[in-house]
């Protein structure tokens, strides 16, 4: 028990202050809010690309543009494929990060029957669509960094 908790007793314990809810689609959801700590491992996890599945959805993503005729504005480099400026290996990376962010995102959910900690991006895209899986990041969002929307406008 932690000080915090010792000083405001049993009610204390029973209180939700790190949960919040939001409803999506008719059903409400609970959110676990974060410690800081927990937040920047978060993160962390985001940010964390396997590197062989980088290579191996950059070659799927880039395999057409690699064997047919020159088209204007696309450059194919020795090792990425830059179209209109933009590079695809940089475009996979933050796919393969969205897609992190979102397990992460979805593990802060409270189930009503067991856990979510072995969900995969697998089992989301499966179940949601794609405007479902943002609405339900922004959701989650602001439940747990309130403002956070308004703050990104400045």
């Amino acid at each position: 028990m932690s000080r915090i908790q010792s000083a405001f007793g049993d009610s204390y314990q029973k209180a939700h202050l790190r949960t919040k809810t939001f409803e999506l689609g008719g059903h409400v959801f609970k959110v676990r809010i974060p410690l800081t700590k927990e937040m920047e491992q978060i993160e962390e996890a985001i940010e964390k690309i396997n590197p062989e599945d980088l290579q191996t959805r950059y070659e799927k993503m880039s395999a057409s543009f690699r064997t047919g005729t020159v088209i204007e504005g696309i450059e194919i480099t020795e090792d990425d494929v830059i179209i209109e400026g933009r590079s695809t290996k940089d475009l996979v990376k933050k796919i393969i990060m969205m897609e992190n962010r979102m397990v992460q995102f979805i593990r802060l959910l409270v189930p009503e029957v067991g856990t979510l900690d072995d969900i995969t991006y697998e089992d989301i895209d499966a179940e949601w669509p794609m405007a479902v899986q943002l609405e339900m990041i922004a959701k989650i969002t602001e439940s747990i960094q309130p403002g956070y929307k308004d703050s990104r406008k400045n």
